[in-house]
């Protein structure tokens, strides 16, 4: 049996950042166990998304966070800071976070926030991405976080980390329904590509599903909606995070032909006014209505309101899917 790991000394700051998911808490305590094993001098610390983080020069330090407060990453993009990034499939982090949310759109908005704020960082320094979903050897993944971190691994220091951790975790892929999978890749997988690769573009998409009815709240939209009666909302929500910065929307609405001329007003909040638009059909049919908006402030969910403007007699309106692409910041 392997004796006692020796420290090999002293060392940076280095921060860890991890999706909700069992791979990531896997990674956070072996980050964690190394620290203490050998930066015998590093504090761990846990910041959330609201928290004020200012950095110890005096004091190295492992934070860890799912949803890095704006003072962090500012910091990540001013400090050549170590980061490592633990991700893993966007249907693998869903049915780990439905153990403590049982409820679908509440699990995919935790990890929907996760996902926009650790995305939402731009560090200067070095980055280690290592992905759950087809996990390296605990023993490589020891080696490549211990190597992030500054320091080597020993064939003794190896064998008492293995003996101290668990395995490393195989995909959490249960309970969720064939129906919900589909949301959920609709809605997170492309995010969650990008945490991995920045080149894979961002977008995501937001089928009817998962926004509320106007005329019963809080219960989920139908399809179609009968716009007969006084100016409304018809559709709203869905409280999904999206990434700071400029985004490009396209609405897939249909309309019967009572509804031609119907106006509707199309607006995005987070938590004030992100941006709006008009739009009056011509002829019934389905049609894409495009309009864009910026988000300051990722912490911040997104709702979408698309509400009719005058009352109308008749008419039936429809809401197919809300299609999201990022442009950029700035």
């Amino acid at each position: 049996m392997a004796g006692r790991i020796a420290p090999s000394g002293h060392l940076m700051t280095v921060v860890v950042l991890g999706l909700p998911s069992a791979f990531a808490a896997w990674g956070f305590e072996a980050v964690r166990r190394i620290a203490q094993a050998k930066l015998a001098a590093a504090q761990p610390q846990w910041v959330d998304r609201f928290d004020r983080f200012g950095f110890d020069e005096a004091r190295p330090t492992v934070v860890c966070a799912q949803f890095p407060p704006r003072s962090l990453r500012d910091a990540l993009s001013n400090r050549p800071i170590p980061v490592i990034v633990l991700t893993t499939s966007a249907t693998d982090a869903v049915c780990f976070q439905r153990l403590v949310q049982p409820t679908l759109l509440e699990a995919v908005r935790t990890i929907g926030a996760s996902v926009a704020l650790i995305g939402d960082c731009r560090p200067s320094g070095p980055v280690l991405r290592l992905d759950g979903s087809s996990p390296l050897p605990a023993a490589a993944i020891l080696h490549a976080l211990a190597g992030h971190m500054g320091v080597q691994l020993s064939d003794d220091d190896e064998s008492m980390l293995l003996e101290m951790l668990q395995p490393v975790p195989s995909a959490y892929l249960e309970g969720l329904a064939e129906a919900d999978e589909g949301i959920v890749t609709l809605v997170l997988e492309n995010s969650v590509a990008h945490l991995r690769d920045e080149t894979v573009p961002l977008r995501s998409i937001w089928p009817h599903r998962v926004f509320f009815s106007g005329d019963r709240p809080n219960e989920e939209a139908p399809l179609v909606t009968d716009a007969t009666g006084g100016s409304r909302i018809l559709y709203y929500g869905p409280y999904f995070h999206l990434a700071e910065g400029r985004w490009r929307a396209k609405l897939t609405l249909g309309f019967t032909k009572e509804a031609v001329g119907l106006p509707l007003k199309i607006s995005a909040w987070g938590p004030g006014l992100l941006g709006e638009a008009r739009f009056r059909p011509r002829q019934e049919g389905i049609f894409a209505a495009p309009f864009s908006f910026t988000v300051a402030e990722p912490e911040h969910p997104v709702e979408l309101h698309i509400r009719t403007e005058e009352g109308a007699i008749e008419g039936r309106i429809a809401l197919g899917q809300v299609e999201l692409n990022y442009v950029g910041r700035g």
